[in-house]
């Protein structure tokens, strides 16, 4: 009986211990995933929910897909197909405290290989699905079919629409480790809202809380179907705070 007692009292004595190991080795691996997408990461997604003002719920989730293979550097791919997830971070209608529309969300973690990483992206450029119907049907140059034959209009190639807000995210922050970014139909200027009315971009996640996106509009509801596309760029402020607690 006193041998039980005693092996009892020193497994509860190591327990601690083997907890504290194991929350480590999480964080790290957490860490580790995290820096496999670098900052700066462009990422071409399109909606696979729909955001509304009227109907979407706090804590809801959101799905969005990689449309084209993304270059990560050192041989790594962020391959097309891959899915990204969020959820939604509350609503504002009319009447309530506000003039204003407004959708919050943001998007958590993607699927990289056989893992799930987490991440921080802002929003740079949003393009209904209509715009991105348009933007899939070939153009022929200005004397009929060009020397390269027929091309595609890209979205935000002649137009940007912006909030001052996020001006300094429309910027074009570089960063001399990416590889060449893959923007998919969007143009590499593109910045804003697209085909979506007085809809626009009032938080692009670049600002504490980071990766919180918010949309708003004074005119109608914000409504953004399935089928919508974006640009995420990643901030790389989750892989820092995944650092931070693994020391």
């Amino acid at each position: 009986m006193k041998n039980n007692l005693r092996m009892l009292g020193v497994a509860l004595c190591m327990l601690p211990l083997y907890l504290h190991a194991g929350t480590g080795g999480d964080l790290k691996q957490t860490y580790q995933a995290a820096e496999l997408i670098p900052a700066g990461t462009i990422i071409p997604v399109t909606l696979k929910s729909t955001l509304n003002s009227d109907k979407s719920k706090s804590g809801a989730t959101i799905t969005a897909t990689v449309m084209q293979d993304v270059p990560l550097g050192a041989g790594k791919t962020l391959r097309r197909g891959s899915e990204v997830t969020g959820h939604v971070v509350g609503t504002v209608t009319p009447g309530k405290g506000s003039d204003e529309s407004k959708v919050s969300f943001q998007f958590d973690e993607l699927q990289f290989e056989n893992r799930t990483v987490p991440i921080s992206a802002t929003l740079r450029a949003l393009a209904s699905f209509m715009e991105v119907d348009e933007a899939q049907v070939p153009t022929a140059g200005g004397d009929g079919i060009s020397e390269a034959g027929w091309s595609l209009a890209k979205i935000g190639g002649d137009e940007i629409r912006i909030s001052p807000d996020v001006s300094a995210q429309c910027g074009g922050e570089s960063n001399a480790r990416n590889p060449p970014q893959a923007f998919w139909l969007f143009s590499p200027d593109a910045c804003g809202t697209y085909g979506l009315g007085d809809i626009q971009i009032s938080r692009s996640g670049s600002d504490a809380p980071a990766g919180q996106v918010t949309l708003v509009s004074s005119a109608q509801s914000v409504r953004v179907v399935r089928g919508s596309a974006m640009i995420l760029s990643v901030d790389g402020r989750e892989a820092e705070a995944s650092r931070g607690a693994a020391r």
